[in-house]
């Protein structure tokens, strides 16, 4: 956000407050390469610390709002200090949905998470994980790539059913039990497990300082295509977000780091008067062993799905369509299918299904026709 401040040729003063004492860091390394090892803690940095000082931006790490006083123009701090503002921007994030009886476990949101999770792979320890969503399948799959015995406990019938659908996660299940995950699905986990537990089932938006404030609030802060809240000079960026997708006609929250920032950045310009509507096609990326998942869409519903290549045997990606509307892709090692039908989507080009999964048939061919 405040890079698009700058970009959009803002000169005032920005401010950066996080509660956090870390500086901003990349989050979807904490459950792929920062536990296995690769990718070390130096290398999380969103931005080395020379260029906050190159934007102007004054960085208030480890304080957390507590207030937003929206008559004032000021935001409450802990300590009770004050911040003022002429404009503000809401990006608190979301937290990680809490699972009765499972106050312990880790819950794999920050890098104090990452690191006592790491610690426990380092000995090779026995791990429980409950959820086998994108976040409970890659640590299953650090942790097997670690030597760490793993069970997981799924409700739903297949892994990550709700956004790639019950073949492909049949597929998943699959691979993870042939890498010696003891997998365990439609099943609830029991409450006395022996070794330690992570949870992923999900996040919730914090809202809580909005919602107080008297901003609109529906599972996400709710925003226009550029950002904008139901109060004028107050904006809102990233998972704390439930805004309107110009591409799909909908409001949509996503969860992911990639969406957040490439939104940020837009509201940032938004805020500095060179707004325009943010109509990408969210993207984000899982790495389970071998495999290198990338998606592109906003998960919603499909009524037919298309294949190219030999399902099962990578590369190979599976399309999402909806009343012969591409609205979604999901590529197995096959990040180059990804990348183009998420031109495509954003190009609103017509894809038949029969192009789709001719694997001769250039993607981006459909988008120069729809661009003239």
């Amino acid at each position: 956000m405040a890079a698009g401040l700058r970009d959009g040729g803002f000169q005032g003063e920005v401010v950066v407050v996080c509660g956090e004492p870390e500086m901003p860091y990349e989050r979807p390394h904490l459950s792929k390469g920062f536990l296995l090892g690769t990718v070390p803690r130096e290398r999380l940095g969103l931005r080395p610390p020379a260029q906050y000082r190159e934007l102007g931006v004054e960085l208030l790490l480890g304080r957390w709002v507590t207030e937003l006083d929206l008559d004032q123009h000021k935001v409450v701090l802990e300590s009770g200090d004050t911040v003022g503002w002429d404009l503000l921007c809401i990006a608190t994030g979301s937290s990680a949905r809490r699972l009765a009886g499972f106050d312990d476990a880790i819950y794999l949101r920050e890098l104090p998470d990452a690191l006592q999770l790491r610690a426990i792979l380092e000995r090779a320890a026995g791990l429980d994980v409950v959820g086998a969503g994108f976040i409970g399948c890659e640590v299953a799959a650090a942790a097997r790539q670690r030597g760490s015995a793993v069970r997981v406990f799924e409700a739903l019938p297949q892994p990550m059913e709700r956004v790639l659908g019950e073949e492909l996660g049949a597929y998943l299940a699959d691979v993870h039990r042939r890498h010696g995950v003891d997998l365990h699905l439609e099943t609830s986990p029991p409450v006395e497990l022996a070794r330690s537990v992570v949870v992923g089932v999900g996040s919730m938006p914090r809202t809580d300082l909005a919602a107080a404030a008297g901003i609109v609030v529906d599972d996400g802060i709710q925003v226009d295509e550029q950002g904008r809240t139901s109060v004028p000079g107050v904006y809102a960026a990233g998972d704390v977000t439930r805004f309107w997708s110009p591409l799909f006609e909908v409001r949509i929250r996503v969860e992911h780091f990639q969406t957040a920032q490439r939104q940020g950045f837009a509201v940032g310009k938004a805020m500095a008067g060179r707004g325009e509507p943010f109509a990408e096609a969210p993207w984000f990326w899982s790495d389970q062993y071998e495999l290198n998942l990338q998606y592109a869409g906003a998960g919603l519903e499909w009524d037919a799905t298309v294949t190219r290549g030999t399902f099962g045997q990578p590369p190979f990606s599976v399309f999402y369509m909806r009343e012969d509307r591409l609205i979604g892709v999901v590529g197995v090692n096959d990040r180059h299918s990804v990348s183009r039908a998420k031109h495509a989507m954003e190009a609103r080009a017509q894809i038949t299904a029969q192009q789709l999964a001719d694997p001769a048939f250039d993607l981006r061919r459909a988008i120069r026709r729809s661009q003239g």
